[in-house]
């Protein structure tokens, strides 16, 4: 196994849920993690600048806190313009096919419902990528 960090970003404006997945991922990954967490798309994107991350969680809807705050696919559309390789992950409390496909033809790696099996889900693809990662290192 790899000794490289891998970083992972997730957002949401759910602070709880952040909290939840960050301790979940850094306990569950086997991989070595630096994984950062964010309230909002536009720090996400701040942050991108400075330093690329190899997966990034990001939440359908991100205006709980902020009305104007941007929507997790106006987020997606531009992390994918900045970072083509980084691999976004959607996850949303709707069970609706026509976002799920939206998120997908707009480069989502994959999209995953928020129930009660979302985050052994997301352990499931968080793993898949990195272990596809390090088989192109």
């Amino acid at each position: 196994m790899s000794e490289r960090k891998f970083v992972i970003y997730l957002v949401d404006d759910d602070v709880k849920t952040l909290i939840m997945y960050k301790h979940q991922l850094e306990k569950r990954i086997e991989h070595p993690l630096e994984v950062h967490v964010f309230a909002y798309g536009e720090n996400c994107l701040d942050r991108m600048e400075e330093q690329k991350a190899d997966i990034i969680v990001l939440d359908y809807y991100l205006n709980a806190i902020r009305e104007d705050a941007m929507t997790g696919i106006e987020v997606l559309g531009k992390i994918k313009a900045m970072s083509p390789q980084t691999e976004v992950i959607m996850i949303s409390g709707q069970d609706d096919m026509e976002t799920a496909i939206q998120c997908i033809r707009n480069g989502a790696y994959d999209y995953i419902i928020k129930n009660e099996k979302a985050m052994s889900r997301l352990e499931l693809v968080v793993n898949k990528i990195l272990y596809q990662n390090e088989k192109k290192a």
